[in-house]
């Protein structure tokens, strides 16, 4: 980051851009002008990471991707309250706080609130203890331990503690694990489970917006997600012409449909909790990537997305090659 690579004519430097460690945006330096290109982004300061960098630009690429609708995020103090207040009272209940959030940037959040907020020691699932060693390494401090650990086992029988573990992860085998989701996405499944908090590492609408005018591009395109909405907003809001980036979709080969029922119905559950917002389309393409980055096998989803489909749920348009709630 900060450093500049020259490609013939022209020059890239790469911002941060707040989400994840390592997470960054491209600047592209033409003679007369210079384009700036970021996916997920973060425009305010947490815990563990600061907010993305701004680099004035004539053109701005940018990825919508972000909590809508009715899943507009509650101000990060008060979310962080509240979770420490849930732990706390399950903690005075003899029962163990588990949170099931994303490996990466959202675990690693949870760490360090608790290591701020509170003194009850961190547990985290091995996949996360990984993540988190390259965040100590970066300079990072955060403080827990490996759940595979000798020591984790001592800590849960004494009970002040708190557990983090990935999404899906199935707590169920152990009773005194009481269960929250940390998420800015909640599939329906979560949602009925009952106790789920709106936090996020990615920007929402409004940051999204402060960003573009802090950018200052004369145009703005957008991928992915909400893209239409958030094109929409811009050019109502912001001094900027915002327009759907429009790019050739390759068709994906027809589904396998041999799978499991159960892992379909998993594959369903969390397309559904990615498609919330009425009457808004859903690029195909970036549904499939989100679910394949979950772990998701492309099949599955193909298959997942064809029943969906069928079953009425969801609407699929050719022209958009997107999905939109029936």
């Amino acid at each position: 980051m900060g450093h500049r690579l020259h490609l013939g004519g022209l020059e890239v430097e790469a911002h941060d851009a707040g989400h994840v460690l390592g997470s960054v945006q491209y600047e592209i330096i033409m003679r007369d002008e210079n384009l700036v290109y970021t996916s997920h982004l973060n425009f305010t300061d947490t815990l563990i990471s600061k907010a993305a960098e701004v680099a004035p630009c004539d053109a701005l690429i940018l990825e919508a991707t972000y909590p809508a609708g009715s899943q507009a995020l509650p101000p990060r103090e008060s979310a962080m309250a509240d979770i420490v207040k849930w732990a706390l009272d399950c903690v005075h209940e003899h029962r163990i706080p588990t949170f099931a959030t994303e490996p990466l940037g959202m675990a690693q959040e949870l760490v360090r609130v608790f290591n701020a907020w509170t003194e009850l020691s961190v547990i985290v699932h091995p996949r996360i203890a990984r993540i988190s060693q390259v965040y100590c390494n970066n300079g990072v401090g955060l403080t827990y331990v490996d759940a595979g650990s000798a020591s984790a086992q001592a800590l849960v029988e004494d009970g002040k503690c708190v557990v983090i573990i990935p999404r899906r992860f199935d707590v169920a085998q152990y009773g005194e694990f009481r269960l929250a989701y940390v998420t800015p996405w909640p599939t329906r499944s979560e949602k009925a489970a009952g106790n789920v908090f709106l936090l996020s590492e990615q920007a929402d609408l409004e940051q999204l917006l402060l960003f573009v005018k802090e950018a200052r591009p004369k145009v703005l395109l957008t991928f992915g997600g909400a893209s239409r909405v958030l094109a929409e907003v811009v050019s109502k809001r912001a001094n900027t012409v915002g327009r759907v980036l429009q790019s050739g979709v390759e068709q994906l080969k027809p589904a396998n449909p041999s799978f499991d029922e159960k892992s379909l119905r998993t594959c369903e559950d969390y397309i559904l909790g990615l498609v919330q917002v009425q009457n808004l389309t859903y690029e195909r393409r970036e549904l499939v990537a989100r679910a394949v980055s979950e772990g998701f096998k492309l099949q599955l989803v193909e298959e997942a997305l064809n029943r969906l489909t069928k079953k009425n749920s969801l609407r699929y348009s050719r022209a958009t090659d997107g999905y939109a709630l029936s």
